[in-house]
């Protein structure tokens, strides 16, 4: 066995081997991690929601509509005018947003939503004496604006995406583990194979810098090309929060690949100190 690693050829080509591995598994550490402490975490998506300008024009989005349908309907449109309060918006969005991570059914609760215009309803009928609304006719008008509460708060795509975020939570974690530990492999056959340590040590910083490199490209790559000022969805909330996410996950790439690169540097110095010291 000894004779075999004695080789050069081979030592040459078993190092490039192990160099390149290396550099997967910690590309694949990363991306796995990062997806899975971001878009697989519940706390990210609600960061995300409350850093942005979300609920302010999800706000402002649903009270224009409903001032529309009540126009149609005959209703003044200061009725909505501060009908719509952000903090009951905001739980439930959080409600929709965890059925999304527990895989319960994503459906909107609007029960906050019809007992509100129920009783502004009956208090606006009330106050301006009308006698021409009907009660099938209320119920329609509510079950309308309803829908379009429930539009505004569903949160688009999301129902597409629970059944993959369901199905590679769990993988993600394993890949992890798996990329851990091939890349804990990788070092030590770098290490323990070689007669000199500052060669292996050598290897593991050109796969940390090759890791570091590769994971810089890709948010560069995204931003060069002008991907985010894309995004197209009708909804500005929408498009504000989706920008958001994918911003703030470019970010976490960007400080992963800084982070790999003092890696680099750190293996760097040790694989000098290391090779002076053997000569």
């Amino acid at each position: 066995m000894k004779e075999f690693f004695r080789n050069k050829t081979v030592k040459n080509i078993l190092y490039a081997v192990l160099a390149f591995v290396l550099s997967v598994s910690i590309v694949g550490v990363a991306l796995s991690s990062l997806l899975r402490f971001t878009v697989l975490n519940n706390s990210f998506l609600t960061d995300a929601l409350n850093n942005s300008n979300y609920y302010t024009d999800l706000c402002d989005e649903i009270t224009d509509d409903l001032m529309d349908i009540g126009d149609a309907s005959g209703l003044d449109k200061s009725f909505f005018e501060g009908f719509i309060n952000e903090v009951f918006v905001r739980e439930d969005v959080q409600d929709y947003i965890d059925k999304f991570y527990s895989g319960d059914k994503l459906e909107v609760d609007t029960r906050h939503f019809d007992e509100s215009l129920r009783t502004a309803l009956d208090k606006y009928i009330s106050a301006h004496k009308i006698q021409s609304y009907t009660d099938s006719s209320l119920s329609y008008f509510i079950k309308e604006a309803t829908g379009i509460y429930t539009q505004h708060i569903e949160l688009k795509y999301f129902g597409m995406l629970q059944k993959l975020a369901q199905d590679y939570s769990s993988k993600l974690v394993w890949a992890m583990i798996i990329c851990i530990v091939t890349a804990a492999a990788a070092c030590l056959l770098m290490i323990f194979t070689n007669e000199w340590k500052h060669k292996g040590v050598r290897c593991i910083a050109y796969s940390t810098g090759a890791a570091a490199l590769f994971t810089l490209l890709i948010p560069a790559a995204v931003y060069i090309t002008g991907i985010p000022g894309k995004i197209t969805i009708i909804s500005r909330s929408l498009s504000d929060m989706y920008l958001t996410c994918l911003n703030t996950i470019l970010t976490d790439m960007f400080i992963i690949s800084g982070v790999l690169f003092v890696l680099f540097a750190a293996l760097i110095l040790i694989h000098n100190k290391i090779r002076k010291k053997a000569t």
